[in-house]
């Protein structure tokens, strides 16, 4: 993709989409630590082991 033949507009629209995903990717890699760390605090405080799972 040749960035200098876009116009503003076409390249702000490109900078958004490139944004957007790596927020998607950082998402991606943060949600099982996040899960799991949630997990934890859930059965450190007492919560039923049995409730977490499918």
């Amino acid at each position: 993709m040749d960035l200098r033949a876009l116009t503003d507009e076409e390249l702000e629209a490109h900078r958004i989409d490139v944004l957007t995903e790596q927020e998607r990717r950082a998402k991606i890699n943060a949600i099982p630590e996040q899960i799991t760390a949630l997990r934890d605090q859930y059965l450190e405080a007492g919560g039923d082991p049995a409730a977490l799972e499918d």
